[in-house]
């Protein structure tokens, strides 16, 4: 039985490792679904408020409150009775123009008598597409 030659197949390993690749970047083009863009956001904007980057999660707001808060003073809305310290996205359902994301957020109680005791509770919120972008609602 002939074998092939070493060039030939070296021809057709580099044909099959660039139609993969090509494949692969096809993939990574598709569209995504509102849903997965609402997540990605959703999950960015708490990785900012754990983080205490309150003007980073301002960003994330719609450009109408925007115009009216300002990012110096968002860190307001706040208290500092807890400090978060996790978030996952539970669920999120998109009608055309408005998502809503059940999340599972966990923090740390900061004051008496239930200092540094742990809590975990579920929080619901309504992202909104405007100008093909996709915004927390905040509500004013």
């Amino acid at each position: 039985m002939p074998t092939q030659s070493t060039p030939r197949r070296a021809l057709l390993a580099s044909a099959a490792l660039g139609a993969a690749l090509w494949l692969a970047g096809c993939a990574g083009l598709a569209p995504q679904t509102p849903e997965a863009i609402v997540e990605q956001r959703a999950d960015a904007r708490w990785a900012y408020l754990i983080d205490g980057d309150f003007e980073k999660a301002w960003e994330f707001t719609q450009p109408g409150f925007r115009a009216v808060v300002k990012r110096e003073r968002y860190h307001r809305r706040f208290g500092a009775g807890a400090t978060w310290t996790g978030m996952q996205v539970h669920e999120v359902k998109c009608e055309a123009e408005r998502c809503n994301v059940r999340l599972r957020v966990s923090a740390k109680v900061q004051t008496p008598p239930f200092r540094n005791q742990e809590v975990v509770t579920y929080i619901e919120e309504v992202w909104v597409r405007e100008d093909g972008q996709w915004w927390f609602y905040q509500a004013f």
